[in-house]
């Protein structure tokens, strides 16, 4: 207890501050291990049907201004301007960070040699294990007709006709897979601890959820014996490209 008024508990209250402050900056950054100071970083942001109105999604706010905080540039780019951005560049990024959603036509545009990932892989790794959602992309081909996968996602927004959650990677799944597979979607807090009757969980990159929150689900699938797979690394597998997203985040396993 601290008051103003008397001066009681401050000292207290000071140091308990201090402590919160520097727990905080003990956490793992978005960027860390990926991008330091000095570097060029290009973020490939779709401004689509999707976007909301006059500003960039969470997760592209926070990494853009992590980059920022670690004294790194940044050049943010629309995927239809990337090509003409990179040709102008007097130097080659040091990465390329884009929407999981135009991996496709983003990887190759983006020369081998430029590490390429996603913001949703790096949230992937900021929010929970980034070992278990690689892992268990091996369990896709396991797949069998019948089977359920369940979509979800930690907030709550207006859906649009191409969703990605309801719409372009369950499409993109029964396209790879040729199976006759049933999607179910949640969002925001109605994760089912039953979840027992599916045989994969997708989920979103979990930008409006806790730490704790997204480790308990994915702990959840674990002890089930359900994969779970992260929006980006089943986007980039489904691309044939996860090798080479995953490949800046060798250091993490």
């Amino acid at each position: 207890k601290a008051s103003a008024l008397t001066g009681e508990g401050i000292e207290k209250l000071i140091e308990e501050l201090v402590k919160l402050k520097k727990e905080e900056d003990q956490k793992l950054h978005l960027i860390d291990g990926l991008v330091k100071s000095g570097d060029l970083v290009v973020l490939v942001t779709p401004i689509d049907n999707a976007a909301p109105k006059g500003r960039l999604i969470l997760p592209q706010q926070q990494v853009l201004r992590d980059i920022l905080d670690n004294g790194a540039m940044a050049l943010v780019v629309k995927e239809t301007e990337l090509e003409q951005s990179l040709k102008k560049l007097s130097q080659s990024p040091d990465i390329v960070i884009t929407d999981s959603k135009v991996f496709d036509k983003v990887s190759k545009i983006v020369p081998e040699e430029i590490p390429l990932t996603s913001f949703s892989i790096i949230y992937a790794r900021h929010k929970g294990n980034l070992d278990l959602f690689y892992k268990a992309v091996r369990e896709f081909e396991n797949l069998k007709d019948g089977d359920y996968i369940l979509m979800a996602e930690g907030c709550t927004h207006h859906r649009k006709d191409d969703d990605i959650g309801t719409v372009k990677i369950p499409n993109l799944i029964k396209k790879k897979t040729g199976k006759q597979l049933n999607f179910h979607h949640v969002s925001g807090v109605s994760f089912k601890e039953d979840i027992s009757k599916y045989s994969m969980v997708i989920h979103c990159g979990a930008c409006m959820l806790n730490k704790r929150e997204m480790e308990y689900r994915q702990m959840l699938s674990f002890e089930n014996g359900i994969p779970m797979i992260n929006y980006g690394i089943i986007l980039a597998y489904l691309n044939g490209i996860i090798d080479r997203a995953m490949k800046p985040f060798r250091n993490a396993f």
